[in-house]
Formats: C-alpha cells, sequence, structure tokens
C-alpha cells in the first residue's frame, strides 16, 4: 500500500475517491520536509510511493512517521479542529506529535555525533 493510501485510510478518506489526493499529498510532503528539517531521514514523495523509498528509517519507525504524518495531516485537513470547541483536540494533538517527534530525534538526531 503506498504511502498516500495509508494517510487516507487513517484520515478517513475513501480510499476510491481521489479528489483530495492532491491536496493530502501536498500536506504529506510538508510534514516530511518538516521531519527531514529534524534529522529525520525521510525524503518527500510523489503519489505512488512506498515505505521503501525511506531507506535510512530503521524497521518500524516507518509506523511512528506515519502516526505523526496522520496528526500532522489530520491538523491542516479536518478544519473544524480550527474551532473554539475543539481547542482541547489541538492541544492533544500537538502533544501526541511532540511525543512522537521525541521518539524519532531520540534514534536519529544525534547533533553531538555529526
Amino acid at each position: 500500500m503506498t504511502i498516500l493510501a495509508e494517510l487516507k485510510e487513517v484520515v478517513e478518506v475513501d480510499l476510491k475517491e481521489t479528489i483530495y489526493d492532491a491536496q493530502l499529498l501536498h500536506y504529506i510532503n510538508m510534514g516530511l520536509r518538516y521531519l527531514a528539517n529534524n534529522a529525520i531521514p525521510v525524503v518527500q514523495i510523489k503519489a505512488d510511493a512506498d515505505w521503501d523509498v525511506f531507506t535510512d528509517l530503521k524497521d518500524g519507525d516507518d509506523q511512528i512517521v506515519l502516526d505523526w504524518l496522520h496528526l500532522y495531516t489530520l491538523q491542516r485537513f479536518d478544519k473544524s479542529l480550527l474551532s473554539v470547541p475543539a481547542r482541547g483536540t489541538q492541544v492533544w494533538i500537538d502533544t501526541e506529535k511532540d511525543n512522537l517527534l521525541f521518539q524519532l530525534k531520540a534514534i536519529y538526531d544525534r547533533g553531538a555525533e555529526k
């Protein structure tokens, strides 16, 4: 399954629906750039990319990246999260994203070793 298809699944977009693919791919690539800027070994992708494109990720870390991308994409894709009643959800999402990023940075961001 492609990365885009997996993201569509976790964001709960029908896999057969393609109208949001360009928008979702844009959000995915923005998120991947953010992770890359934080020393996580990921690259920008095309719509047909699968997890093999991330050759430097350790086994299992693709799921951490997927979870982080899910939350990052959801924040941008689901505009209802911008409402005041959703503020608690926004705080939870930000906290979860930070926790996932810290898991990855503990493995890949070895500033002292560079």
